[in-house]
């Protein structure tokens, strides 16, 4: 199989470009961009231990825990798509390296 072939069975560049627009902030689209964005909303949204005095004391403090639940939500999603992309540009290069392989035997045959 000529290279040209395999290429129209597996669109790497695709594959990895794909991995990429989850991440790469060209124009302030990808994913990863607004959530990086987002990731500052939670800390401007926190009380004070005693923002509403002794009495709405356990309030405030279930806020703050809802809060930072937000924030790790929104951390752990942005890691999430920067391994993802890794993921695909693996995947990608697990095809080529298994299309070259495919080839190389084929040759020695």
């Amino acid at each position: 199989m000529s290279q040209d072939e395999a290429a129209r069975i597996h669109n790497l560049p695709a594959i990895r470009a794909l991995g990429d627009a989850l991440v790469d902030d060209i124009d302030g689209t990808s994913p990863v961009s607004h959530l990086e964005e987002a990731s500052g909303f939670p800390a401007n949204m926190r009380m004070g231990t005693w923002a509403l005095g002794v009495l709405g004391w356990p309030l405030a403090n279930e806020h703050d825990k809802i809060v930072g639940y937000a924030e790790n939500k929104v951390n752990s999603t942005i890691e999430g798509l920067r391994a993802h992309r890794d993921r695909l540009h693996t995947v990608a290069d697990n095809v080529q390296t298994a299309d070259q392989r495919n080839e190389d035997h084929v040759r020695r045959i």
